[in-house]
């Protein structure tokens, strides 16, 4: 589930190559839910990409806000978030919804599964009815099942900010809170691992908030321990080059490798192993994004499909059904459907995101918080300790 751009949230902080990778996950996402490839293509890396990138971004917006102003104001934090994901996820709801009363989709909706949506529970909603009707989509507005991420990322947010401000407040610094993060991410593998032994239950492996966490957990590490935006050294004391020329090839076979590896390695330890390779790929675009790969993801038409990959992710099941109905050509229906998803995503982005962005920032600037002229004494005092 995509995050807003970098500088929607901080005025002229933008990390470079952020929105290329958003373009990359949501065609990937796009492709595994389409007509021609989506059998035999990994759809869900997409979604996998888009928890690291939360968690590396989000993580690093908060600690900019610590570092330059001491505290970290929580009321913001819930005002962006709900201002960001909310309208355009309760429009997609509330579209989706007379979809199915129309009858241009099958639908089997009803009240529990709309509020299960609305609610941010959409992923315990489909485990429950999986369980007891073998059927996940049960109850829920048509084509709208990719909800479930969202509700991951929504339930680790509820707890991530807190749970961060409370360590700084216990005097630990970004290296101790990041391996804590990263020794989190080795009890997740270590719990799926578990329940794959005991379940073998696909759904509560594949979308459950408390099987996917590692994956925002291993963006937010990387924000603390090694972020190249924040002026961080590279991983363990590699040099630009090692981590240019052999590292990052390494991590790029590592990823495409995990990325089509089948179950019940795809449900343990792919994702981790997905993880812990995007942390060099991460380095390689954002500290080169002169390279070439940092050009291509940095190309204007590719960066703007990621400024408009939310509401694309939002949308694209819609549309590909509701185009797929009436054209029976797949490659024909998946390119058609790509450009209308496109458009409805720039009308999304333009009649609701920015104006929202707008008015968010206005409200922000009511909310009480003291600013940073004067960092706190313990602040300065953290700031000093190596990182």
């Amino acid at each position: 589930m995509p995050a807003g751009p970098a500088k929607s949230v901080h005025g002229a902080f933008a990390i470079p190559s952020l929105d290329g990778i958003r373009a990359i996950a949501v065609v990937i996402v796009f492709v595994g839910h389409g007509f021609t490839l989506g059998g035999p293509w990994p759809g869900h890396v997409g979604v996998t990409i888009f928890f690291f990138l939360s968690g590396y971004l989000i993580t690093t917006l908060l600690r900019r806000e610590y570092d330059g102003t001491g505290r970290i104001a929580l009321g913001k934090f819930y005002l962006r978030r709900a201002v960001r994901i909310l309208p355009p996820a309760y429009i997609t709801i509330a579209l989706a919804a007379i979809v199915g009363l129309l009858g241009w989709l099958p639908s089997t909706q009803n009240l529990w599964g709309i509020l299960a949506e609305l609610l941010n529970v959409t992923n315990y909603y489909m485990i429950w009815a999986d369980s007891t009707t073998g059927d996940v989509h049960t109850g829920l507005p048509p084509e709208t099942s990719m909800l479930w991420s969202l509700a991951v990322e929504e339930h680790f947010y509820l707890i991530f900010p807190a749970a961060l401000i409370l360590m700084l407040r216990r005097r630990l610094n970004y290296r101790r809170i990041g391996y804590i993060l990263v020794f989190a991410c080795v009890l997740a593998v270590g719990w799926r691992l578990f329940l794959e032994a005991t379940t073998q239950d696909f759904y509560r492996l594949y979308i459950a908030s408390d099987t996917r966490f590692d994956g925002l957990l291993a963006g937010a590490a990387m924000a603390l321990l090694w972020n190249p935006a924040l002026g961080d050294r590279a991983p363990v004391g590699l040099s630009d080059r090692a981590m240019r020329y052999v590292v990052s090839p390494v991590a790029g076979v590592v990823f495409l490798v995990a990325a089509f590896a089948p179950d019940p390695f795809r449900l343990t330890i792919a994702d981790s192993a997905m993880y812990l390779a995007l942390i060099p790929l991460f380095w390689l675009v954002i500290v080169h994004p002169g390279g070439m790969t940092g050009r291509v993801l940095n190309q204007r038409w590719i960066a703007h499909v990621g400024v408009l990959s939310f509401s694309v992710y939002l949308l694209h099941r819609i549309v590909l059904h509701l185009i797929g109905g009436v054209v029976s050509v797949g490659p024909l229906a998946d390119v058609l459907s790509l450009a209308v998803t496109l458009a409805a995503a720039q009308l999304m982005y333009v009649a609701v995101e920015k104006p929202l962005g707008r008015l968010r920032r206005r409200f922000e600037t009511r909310l009480p918080g003291r600013r940073g002229s004067a960092r706190t004494a313990f602040s300065r005092r953290r700031s000093a300790r190596p990182r």
